[in-house]
Parts: structure tokens; C-alpha cells; sequence
């Protein structure tokens, strides 16, 4: 079967094409996509500067490259030995077998979980990756009775985590950015202090917060250098903090390690979907907590594409202007 495609052919530049998708295997089902979410990880792809390097995945060895990855959909076909979706489901999940900004996609069945929602307004924000793998940081840090948390960042997946930690029985949550509309998100999401780095000096401040100790988590989604030695150097020192590496980062990667890493001593969590003790759990329990109304993505999705304006899309996600946090494509429109 053919879908169409866009697929990248050189650095910011993406071309609509006709692909042949591989037969269907007998544990994969055929997925017509509805949406498919524009991840930031990606811009480092649509720029050119890792296709090719070595150690990344398959689909950006060379070009064309195969971008997206956070796929909702309908079953269409499924293989033989499919048991958990039958044909018209709406399903979601860990999509990494292929070129996500497509008409159809294929994926094996235990990659996937059912969308519930009927509404497909409501299915289209259903997006099941950002949500397992925001639920993979909350069962990896193993929250405790009144830790302090600390997030420096303050994007869709920032804001996310934001909104599942706020139910968490904490003493502190506080979030760090730059951005003032995101910082009173983050505010009305559960946050207690916000902090603009901007504006102010988020380690003198934590530190006063917390009596100069540190925090008991410190979770990096900056992905740079600076915002990584900030997470760093507030983690509780000598006392097994938790130091959380949420963020996609560059190859060259500046950063003292003595001073933040062995003397404080923090437990290092590398928390990206495939460090999940239990992916279809951390799956099920994401799409439970946006069914819940945990997961604000009717307002955290900003911006909503066609196939063909991918690069728009790409050019929005990397300026952040106009009010966006989170764009998708939605293929069949």
C-alpha cells in the first residue's frame, strides 16, 4: 500500500511524496493518521545538524528523513494475530516505526493504546507519547511526602509534567522560564513559584526558598548548557537528590562535572519513553490522566497544520511566536 508522505530531504526543506509502506506484519495494525504532534527533539533533524551522526535512529541516518513520531489515529487493516483493536479504534502510542507526518502509519499492536474519547476534537489531542513519557518521569522520580520539585523550563512538556506533579503532596513546585504568558500557565497548572530568568536569579532565589539546601528533584527541560548546570547545582547536595534529564541536547554539551555532578551527588535519571520500566503501563495511565482532565492539551495544542505547511510548522515550533507551545499536523485535512 501507498501513503502519502512528507518527508525531509535536506535541511529545512520537506517534500510531499508517495512511499510504499512494508506488507503488514501479523502483530501490526494499519493506522489512517489524524494528527501528529510537531516534537521539539526534532528540530536538531529539520535542521540538519544530526542526520547521519552516529547513534541516532534509524530514521534520521540519512535523507530523506523520517520525522514524527507522536501519532493518533484510526485502525484501517490490522495482522492477523491483533487482538487488543478492532477496525475504526482510535489508538496512540510510542509511533517510532516510521514517518509519523503520513496519511497512514504503520505500528505494532503493543506500541498502542485505545483512545476512548468518541469526540474527535478530542482525539486529535490525543497524543500518547508526550503523555507516556511525562508519566515515565512521575513513576521514575518516586515522588515523596512534601519534596520540593524543581522544573527549569517551561514548554508543552514542562507544562505537562507541571500539571501531573500539582497533584502530588508537595511542599514546593517551582517552575523556571523565560516566557511571562507560560510562567502564569505553569502558576494556574499547580505551580507554586515561578521564577523569570529573565528577570531574576533563579538559584539565589531556590536557595533562599529552601534555606540553602536545594531541592529534593531538579528537573532539566532547557537543553542547554546553563539551564542543565542550574538543575544541577540546586539538587540537595550529598543526599541522593534526583536530577532529572528530560531535554534533547546537543552533541557538545559544556559542563563541569566535579563541581555539579560528583560532589552533589544527585541520583542521574536519563528519563526519555524507552528508560520506562513499563511502557504500555506509563501509555495507559498518560491517556488516563488527560481522559481525568489532569492533562490540559485542549490548551496547551496551539497550532494546527496541514501536510503540506510542514515547514511553517517546523519554523513556528523553532520561534515559539504568535502564543505557540505545541503545533500537530493533521494529515487528512
Amino acid at each position: 500500500m501507498k501513503t502519502l508522505s512528507a518527508l525531509l530531504i535536506k535541511p529545512k526543506k520537506f517534500e510531499l511524496r508517495e512511499i510504499e509502506l512494508k506488507p503488514l506484519q501479523k502483530n501490526e495494525v494499519l493506522i489512517s493518521v489524524l494528527a501528529c504532534g510537531i516534537c521539539s527533539t526534532e528540530l536538531s533533524v529539520y535542521d540538519g545538524s544530526i542526520v547521519g551522526t552516529n547513534g541516532v535512529s534509524f530514521r534520521y541516518k540519512s535523507y530523506p528523513a523520517h520525522l514524527g513520531h507522536e501519532v493518533v489515529g484510526y485502525v484501517s487493516e490490522k495482522g492477523s494475530e491483533v487482538t487488543r483493536f478492532e477496525i475504526g479504534d482510535c489508538v496512540t502510542g510510542l509511533t517510532y516505526n516510521g514517518c509519523g507526518f503520513s496519511k497512514y502509519f504503520v505500528e505494532k499492536e503493543d506500541a498502542l493504546v485505545k483512545v476512548l474519547y468518541s469526540n474527535i476534537d478530542k482525539q486529535r489531542l490525543s497524543l500518547g507519547e508526550p503523555l507516556m513519557a511525562t508519566t515515565n518521569i512521575v513513576h521514575q522520580i518516586t515522588i515523596s511526602f512534601g519534596d520540593i520539585v524543581a522544573i527549569i523550563g517551561d514548554g508543552f512538556m514542562a507544562l505537562l509534567l507541571i500539571a501531573a506533579l500539582s497533584k502530588y503532596p508537595l511542599k514546593e513546585l517551582i517552575v523556571v522560564g523565560h516566557h511571562n504568558s507560560r510562567l502564569t500557565l505553569a502558576s494556574k497548572y499547580g505551580a507554586t513559584t515561578i521564577i523569570n530568568s529573565k528577570s531574576e536569579n533563579p538559584w539565589k532565589i531556590i536557595m533562599d526558598k529552601t534555606g540553602g539546601n536545594g531541592v529534593d528533584v531538579s528537573v532539566d527541560y532547557g537543553g542547554n548548557s546553563e539551564s542543565l548546570k542550574l538543575a544541577a547545582s540546586i539538587c540537595k547536595a550529598k543526599q541522593r537528590s534526583k536530577l532529572v534529564l528530560a531535554s534533547s541536547y546537543s552533541n557538545e554539551m559544556p559542563f563541569t562535572i566535579g563541581n555539579y555532578l560528583q560532589n552533589r551527588a544527585p541520583i542521574i535519571i536519563p528519563a526519555y519513553p524507552n528508560q520506562s520500566v513499563n511502557k504500555l503501563r506509563d501509555l495507559e495511565r498518560g491517556l488516563w490522566g488527560l481522559e481525568k482532565g489532569i492533562f490540559p492539551m485542549d490548551e496547551l495544542i496551539t497550532h494546527k497544520y496541514k501536510l503540506e505547511d510542514i515547514e511553517k510548522a517546523f519554523d513556528d515550533c523553532a520561534n515559539r511566536s504568535n502564543g505557540y507551545i505545541k503545533g500537530i499536523i493533521l494529515p487528512q485535512e
